[in-house]
């Protein structure tokens, strides 16, 4: 397991999951059960231009019965749990980033997503409710020129002035590009994403050369107190 600190509030960690239990995960996700994310309607953390994502059932972490929503509850008895108790273990290692179990944040929403070529994510944020938010790659294999890079912007108040855009929150204001910089993180597989709440990102359109594969990873919040 390797970890990259992307400024203060954003870590990544290369080879999370040992092989046998990536491989697991693959299965797993690759058995699962998707719709459209606008199956009930437009949802608008989609841009009508960001193609057709593919959601899958949602499972939470919720050891204090925080949440009433429909989804499978931890432990799930599948691999699922593996990751779970990992990403609780990274959390409790950057409370920086994420802030503390118990403290900060109860529950933990996780959702497997598969972006097909076209498909992709606009400029926006995941704060509000969520303490955090993080993105892992469960794909067995991407290349360079495929798309799908995760972009986190730098903590530029001139260009990223968070605000409602389409009756959403968390939109941005503008679209013009400012003098903002950012980071690049590729869709490597078995790589974790661990982001704060005011960190802005959005997921790069799956290129064409990606044929028929799939970006495939499990991706959820840190939901708060």
């Amino acid at each position: 397991m390797r970890k990259r600190a992307i400024g203060p509030d954003a870590v990544v960690i290369d080879d999370l999951l040992d092989k046998e239990t990536f491989a697991a995960m693959g299965s797993e996700l690759a058995n699962g059960r998707y719709e459209s994310v606008h199956s009930r309607g437009w949802d608008k953390a989609w841009r009508v231009g960001d193609g057709v994502p593919l959601r899958g059932g949602a499972v939470y972490y919720d050891p204090f019965g925080a949440v009433d929503r429909p989804g499978a509850r931890y432990p799930t008895s599948s691999v699922v749990d593996t990751f779970i108790d990992a990403l609780r273990a990274l959390a409790a290692q950057h409370p920086e980033v994420v802030g503390r179990e118990g403290r900060d944040w109860r529950t933990i929403f996780l959702s497997p997503w598969l972006y097909p070529v076209g498909s992709a994510l606009s400029l926006h944020l995941d704060g509000g409710a969520y303490a955090g938010a993080f993105t892992y790659f469960a794909h067995p294999t991407w290349g360079m020129h495929w798309g799908g890079e995760l972009v986190l912007l730098d903590d530029d108040d001139d260009f990223v002035t968070p605000g409602a855009q389409l009756g959403v929150t968390g939109w941005l204001r503008r679209d013009e590009v400012g003098p903002a910089l950012g980071t690049c993180v590729f869709a490597r597989p078995n790589r974790l994403a661990l982001l704060g709440p005011q960190r802005p990102h959005l997921i790069h359109r799956v290129d064409l050369n990606a044929g028929d594969h799939v970006r495939t990873s499990l991706a959820g919040f840190f939901l708060r107190a």
